[in-house]
């Protein structure tokens, strides 16, 4: 009767049974303990079943539960949604106004397991809602007819002269002059700070927030240019394999680099290692990825190559891939942007493309100058690693302009007394990580010298050879002809000033570089390459400066040669003739390889049209000055067209007479500031070594 009893309870369908019960194919209500279990005294078990309506009825059980919790925890995010959004509300309606708010510039942009110093290496995140206290530059040249007039500096507190603002993308971007003032004057004067001295708490009226809204009218936020859709993707980008990257990279970096340091050799392996490990297409970093590209472009270009071959765009694969990945940035700003326009202009300068060259660099220090690498990084943020990073990405670009503008005789993309960065420390790579880590109190007071040593001696001589092009100007020249004899001597003052510069800078350069080519050691570094850049850029420096003053020699050729300027101009052109011997073998295609090889084909057609109408015997000197631009065909295309255009001169010498009327400032007497020939540091005759030695 229980049986019967329990069973009479039970009438709905059983779902379950224990194991007994379905071995005997008996019903079990799967609750109570059933009676075969309990006659075997056993516990009654029920083991999951694998039939489909058992999978069913357990999937439906599990996303029930999981439905269940997610619904508790969008009830929670509402909560917290509500509480910031009250918070974001009340933050609004005390911010300051006239700049969009401050962003951190670790979160900038910044990728994973990347050094933060190389994100943006922009400068730092305090001055900006505030311009900067750093005093504007003094031009070392009057704005009157008397450049050699210095300026007295002033002890008043010099204005506030730029800001950093964010742009639409959240990045830093540099704003600054008179105007710009004017408008950021004007919207401190709406902030609720500037209007009343009450603390950011007291200020959260419906008018004061609206004022807060307030922003400069450069960028609109959010307003972010569309991608342009002819351009691939950066995964669509065809890499090179692993051993050929390689390759190209430990090129640039053994020859290239320490030429022109605007890549941190620590960071950018890191991040080509992050590179090569990356499989997903969007985490790849389009910004370093043109920055690869740009590398490898230049190293093809160090590459042996076949005779014959020397006008080959060699790299030309990767040239365009960081020129689709440059483009596909449009409207953003970046220090990757500046590092490719810069790489690009040293590709194209190896490619004897000077015109395009030029222009890269221009844009190279546009891009840099936008983000405010020309003013001092230094704020006592104690980042020096960044401030550092900051200044060797500047100087590279400045001398990059300046040695193509140069070249060229085309106007320079930046003037000197818009610029307040420091020259960087002389430290290696390897050495400026730790440098950086040491307190300021702590560390040492000199540095160097080190294989930046000839880097920053060769910025140091561009910032002379800027002032020499300017102040030798044929616009300013021709006026300063019709002055009186005064302004006369101010402008042979001027000169005497800048001879002085350039003996001062010969007198600085570090033993390493100075008589790198009688050391063995100087052949596994930069020391020598420097060596002969150097000697070639400042003998273009005298050409340039002393080249206009000599007399014209087609009415009076031995005033002429009796010119202090005339053997200032022949000094410097046998001793760039001397130096050249080495150009093939350390000097890669670059730049410096175009603008090396140009003033050697410069110094022998000033020697050949010397000896032809000052009847000098120059010939060992013009004899080298071919051998060495016949050798330098197989590197630099320019170098041909250069060989013959002397050799023409060479067969029209004796049958015509050359005309030298190009004067600028008169036949005058100049003193006597002809290189000391007792000096022992570094004069020209030390460049006879340069004969000896055989690579």
């Amino acid at each position: 009767m229980e049986d019967i009893s329990n069973g009479s309870e039970h009438l709905g369908r059983v779902w379950r049974a224990c194991l007994e019960c379905r071995k005997k194919k008996s019903k079990c209500d799967g609750k109570d303990k059933c009676r075969p279990c309990r006659l075997k005294n056993r516990e009654c078990v029920y083991p999951e079943s694998k039939d489909n309506a058992s999978s069913s009825r357990q999937f439906a059980a599990t996303l029930d539960a999981r439905c269940q919790q997610m619904d508790a925890l969008c009830q929670r995010m509402d909560q917290l949604m509500g509480k910031f959004t009250e918070i974001a509300e009340s933050l609004g309606a005390i911010r300051p106004g006239m700049i969009p708010p401050i962003p951190d510039p670790s979160s900038i942009d910044l990728m994973p397991d990347v050094p933060p110093e190389m994100d943006e290496l922009l400068p730092d995140d305090n001055d900006l809602l505030v311009p900067e206290d750093n005093e504007m530059i003094q031009d070392s040249e009057q704005m009157d007819d008397d450049p050699a007039e210095e300026s007295e500096s002033s002890s008043e507190p010099k204005p506030q002269d730029h800001v950093m603002t964010t742009d639409s993308y959240g990045k830093l971007r540099y704003v600054g002059g008179t105007g710009a003032m004017v408008m950021i004057e004007a919207l401190k004067s709406l902030s609720p700070e500037s209007a009343q001295g009450q603390s950011p708490d007291d200020l959260k009226t419906p008018e004061k927030s609206s004022i807060s809204r307030l922003e400069l009218p450069f960028f609109v936020r959010g307003q972010t240019w569309p991608r342009l859709p002819y351009l691939p993707q950066p995964d669509q980008l065809v890499r090179p394999p692993r051993y050929i990257s390689d390759l190209l990279i430990n090129l640039y970096f053994d020859q290239l680099h320490y030429i022109m340091p605007i890549i941190y050799k620590p960071h950018f392996m890191q991040r080509y290692n992050i590179l090569l490990n990356t499989r997903a297409p969007a985490n790849l970093d389009a910004g370093f990825l043109s920055v690869f590209f740009a590398v490898c472009a230049c190293a093809s270009g160090i590459l042996p190559r076949e005779p014959g071959n020397s006008s080959v765009f060699t790299g030309l694969q990767y040239y365009e891939s960081a020129l689709l990945l440059h483009y596909a940035s449009t409207g953003e700003g970046s220090i990757e942007q500046v590092q490719c326009l810069a790489l690009l202009s040293v590709c194209s300068a190896g490619w004897n493309t000077l015109a395009q060259s030029w222009k890269w660099g221009g844009q190279a220090v546009r891009a840099a100058q936008d983000l405010g690498l020309h003013r001092s990084p230094a704020r006592g943020s104690n980042e020096t690693l960044k401030e550092e990073l900051c200044r060797r990405v500047w100087w590279s670009v400045y001398g990059l302009d300046r040695l193509l503008s140069v070249c060229l005789g085309r106007p320079v993309a930046v003037e000197d007394a818009d610029c307040d960065c420091e020259i960087p420390l002389d430290l290696d790579d390897d050495e400026l990580a730790s440098y950086c880590r040491i307190s300021p109190e702590q560390r040492p007071t000199t540095v160097g010298p080190s294989r930046m040593s000839g880097f920053i001696a060769f910025s140091k001589l561009c910032q002379i050879s800027a002032k020499i092009v300017r102040a030798m100007n044929p616009l300013k020249a021709r006026r300063k002809r019709r002055k009186n004899t005064t302004e006369k001597a101010n402008a042979q003052k001027l000169v005497d000033s800048f001879d002085s510069e350039l003996v001062g800078w010969l007198q600085s350069i570090p033993d390493s570089i100075k008589f790198s080519a009688n050391s063995m050691d100087a052949e596994s570094g930069p020391d020598l390459t420097w060596c002969v850049i150097l000697y070639i850029v400042h003998a273009g420096c005298l050409i340039n400066l002393h080249r206009p003053l000599i007399p014209d020699m087609s009415t009076d050729a031995s005033l002429a040669a009796s010119h202090n300027s005339y053997a200032q101009c022949t000094q410097a052109a046998r001793s760039c003739i001397r130096a050249a011997e080495l150009i093939q073998e350390r000097v890669p295609p670059s730049h410096h390889l175009a603008f090396c090889t140009h003033y050697l084909a410069l110094s022998g057609v000033f020697l050949v049209r010397s000896s032809s109408a000052l009847q000098e015997d120059y010939s060992s000197d013009i004899e080298a000055c071919l051998l060495c631009l016949t050798r330098l065909e197989t590197v630099w295309s320019g170098a041909r067209r250069s060989k013959l255009i002397l050799e023409e001169l060479l067969k029209h010498s004796g049958n015509q007479k050359p005309d030298w009327s190009f004067q600028y400032f008169g036949s005058d007497d100049l003193e006597d500031f002809v290189l000391r020939q007792d000096n022992p540091d570094f004069t020209f005759d030390g460049m006879d070594t340069f004969g000896e030695v055989r690579m």
